[in-house]
This record gives C-alpha cells, structure tokens and sequence, in this order.
C-alpha cells in the first residue's frame, strides 16, 4: 500500500503542474474505486476496504497541494525582488511639452 501511495502521491504532484483542480475528481474516483476492487477481491472486510480506499483517495489530492506549493516556490524565486528603474514609479509631467 505504501508504494501505490508513493505513486499517487506523485502523480498528484505532476497533473499540479499541469492541470486544474477539476482533474482531482477523476483521479480520486479512480483510485478510490481500483483500490476498492483489488481490496474486495483479496477478501478484506467491506469497511477496511473502504477505510484503505480513502486514505488512498486522499493522497493524489495531498500529492496535487504539495505540487501547487512547489510551483508557487520555485515562481517565487524566479521573481525579482527589486522593482525596475524607469517603471511604473517614475511619472512625466505634462507641462513640460
């Protein structure tokens, strides 16, 4: 369970990078109900299956806020952190045309 959790996880944070967060909900469906296919087949009790599905439902969506958090990271350290000379703080006058 750890290892598919490692995957979602990082399969969360990869579609941060790339997609909206309405491709959550067919990602956490999917997991949610393959876990819960392969859990019911093995012969584990319904509310276990149902307990180990969730929790790896949850983790793509965990995965997807740690992706935005690093992107948002990585953006804020591109950015510069001195304003330009000759930008928006410098103002002309207009008598002097």
């Amino acid at each position: 369970m750890i290892s598919a959790a490692i995957l979602e996880f990082l399969i969360g944070a990869v579609l941060a990078w790339g997609f909206r967060v309405w491709i959550l909900l067919p990602v956490t469906l999917l997991a949610f109900f393959a876990k819960m296919i392969f859990e019911l087949i093995v012969g584990t009790d319904f509310l276990m299956a149902v307990g180990v599905s969730l929790v790896l439902g949850l983790v793509p969506q965990l995965g997807y806020a740690f992706g935005l958090f690093a992107r948002s990271a990585l953006v804020g350290l591109r950015s510069p952190r001195k304003a330009r000379i000759g930008g928006l703080g410098n103002h002309r006058s207009v008598e002097g045309i």
